[in-house]
């Protein structure tokens, strides 16, 4: 026999856990969009220390921009 008394509540809870579901995604994407900003930063200093220990001119001035 079924309850003829759903947990009236459910609704509520089912709710409360897509909210959570969407905010951990939301956070997710957050931290992949810092986590690709850190890597092009780092990328790019890296390319600058390299142009210039190896005495690339031309890359490092494409590197900053001033050419």
């Amino acid at each position: 026999m079924t309850n003829p008394n759903p947990n009236p509540f459910q609704q509520v809870a089912d709710f409360v856990a897509k909210m959570n579901e969407a905010y951990r995604e939301l956070e997710l994407n957050k931290l992949m969009t810092e986590i690709e900003d850190f890597n092009n930063r780092n990328y790019k200093e890296v390319a600058i220390d390299v142009a210039l220990a190896t005495g690339d001119r031309e890359a490092f001035n494409k590197l900053v921009g001033s050419e």
